[in-house]
């Protein structure tokens, strides 16, 4: 909108007798620039940084125990799976050490990421376009983390 508003005070300034289009440039960029969206003070590169996870990837959406229906984020770490939603909140916290299985499969017209653990299983829906992709890239960044390989002595 700010952008817009340059060019019609652009426009304005070029043209004889258009004091108009200086008046509705003028207006226009004044809006754009009290209207601007308040930026989040908190961001997800800090709050990954404050869990100690190395990596972030879309969690598409987790139903909670309540059956209530969340954005979710992944964060991964080298010994725990955080499932934050989006005001950046810790929805579940699972230890790796306690994951059984992970797996991905179709739902429908969506994409199913699953994780079971010893105690309980959080299943993530992606829908659109790109679900499948966003579903095995969770379950290959997840998986990258279950089964690293073991030093090897030289």
């Amino acid at each position: 909108m700010a952008f817009a508003g340059v060019i019609v005070l652009a426009f304005g300034a070029v043209r004889p007798h258009s004091s108009m289009l200086l008046v509705l440039g003028a207006l226009m960029l004044l809006l754009a620039i009290l209207l601007t969206p308040e930026r989040p003070a908190f961001s997800i590169d800090a709050r990954a940084r404050e869990l100690g996870a190395l990596i972030a990837v879309d969690g598409g959406y987790y139903t909670d125990g309540a059956g209530s229906r969340h954005r979710a984020k992944l964060f991964i770490g080298a010994e725990r799976l955080w499932v934050i939603d989006a005001s950046l909140q810790v929805l579940v916290e699972i230890p790796l050490q306690q994951v059984r299985t992970v797996s991905v499969e179709p739902a429908g017209m969506d994409w199913s990421f699953r994780v079971d653990c010893e105690e309980t299983t959080a299943e993530f829906i992606y829908e659109g376009g790109f679900a499948e992709h966003l579903a095995r890239v969770a379950d290959a960044t997840v998986r990258s983390r279950l089964y690293r390989e073991l030093p090897v002595m030289r």
